[in-house]
């Protein structure tokens, strides 16, 4: 059973795809149903574990969150995978929208967290002074204002903010690098901070509506685009979830949707953990075997992650 949620969860196999590697494998012929039955049972088993992860990311100083589209095989709604991500741990789960509520959901309170996110406006609820904007995300809308066709003023000055923002990257890398001191780097961050904003207020004037508007909500969301000076340690993209998504990424391409709750509820803990192990340098067949051996010979639940420390 482990074997079979591995080759799903982190070689991205589809049920189909399992079924055939078994029988060369081994010479032996498993149903789909038993397959798909088998993923079911180990999807209980990691139940426990799979809540604890997100408790364990509540605690993290840290959390980063973001959120790709889930489909269901037969249905024309879209449904969303969420995920939060922490130093050490990850937690994804599949909801039926993509709004503030869910947000929350995976959140919580978020009071004591810096939390790095994209733009999207379900995570407006997060005090804006511990809400990190992916200056990732930030880079490449402004870039397009940059490449924009009509040129002029509008393309000027999104080829300004772009060098700016260039500029915030290489001065955050020197100074991890020791080649700036502290004094040094704030001094140029706070000259970086003001000539951003002089020029967000004169693209707010741009012809261009699109460009204008987005100027107009990055001064809105000003405080988010900074908080890694005030937080030193805060990472300024959210490219740590956005890889950890990855994995959920490829298995609906490979695998396309799920056919029930079941499915949903499988991919969510496998992947969970299965990334939690790439954090920690385990493997991902001994954690989840420790798992599956302890459930089904009734002994005691295992922290295999030592969770339960915390």
């Amino acid at each position: 059973m482990s074997y079979i949620a591995v080759l799903a969860g982190k070689y991205h196999l589809s049920v189909s795809q399992t079924r055939q590697l078994l029988l060369e494998q081994y010479g032996v012929t498993f149903s789909t149903g038993a397959i798909s039955e088998a993923q079911g049972k180990v999807s209980s088993m990691l139940t426990p574990t799979h809540q604890s992860l997100k408790e364990h990311i509540h605690k993290a100083l840290y959390v980063h969150s973001d959120e790709t589209s889930h489909f269901r095989n037969g249905e024309q709604g879209t449904r969303w995978c969420w995920l939060i991500s922490s130093q050490d741990a990850v937690f994804q789960t599949v909801r039926y929208f993509r709004n503030k509520d869910n947000a929350k959901f995976m959140l919580g309170e978020c009071k004591d967290n810096i939390v790095i996110t994209d733009q999207y406006a379900a995570y407006n609820f997060i005090n804006p002074e511990k809400h990190q904007l992916c200056l990732a995300h930030v880079l490449r809308n402004l870039q397009q204002m940059a490449d924009y066709s009509g040129g002029g003023l509008t393309s000027r000055i999104g080829k300004k903010l772009v060098l700016i923002l260039q500029t915030v990257f290489r001065t955050q890398h020197r100074y991890e690098q020791n080649l700036l001191t502290e004094v040094q780097w704030l001094r140029r961050m706070q000259r970086l901070k003001q000539s951003f904003k002089s020029l967000l207020e004169k693209g707010a004037d741009t012809p261009s509506e699109r460009y204008s508007g987005r100027c107009q909500h990055l001064l809105k969301c000003e405080t988010g685009l900074w908080v890694f000076v005030t937080y030193q340690g805060t990472p300024l993209t959210n490219n740590e979830a956005e890889r950890c998504i990855r994995g959920t990424v490829i298995m609906r391409k490979n695998c396309f949707g799920t056919s029930s709750d079941r499915g949903d509820e499988f991919r969510s803990r496998v992947l969970s953990v299965i990334e939690t192990c790439k954090k920690r340098g385990l493997s991902a067949l001994d954690v989840i075997s420790e798992i599956v051996t302890a459930v089904t010979e009734r002994k005691p639940y295992p922290d295999v992650f030592n969770l339960t420390s915390d």
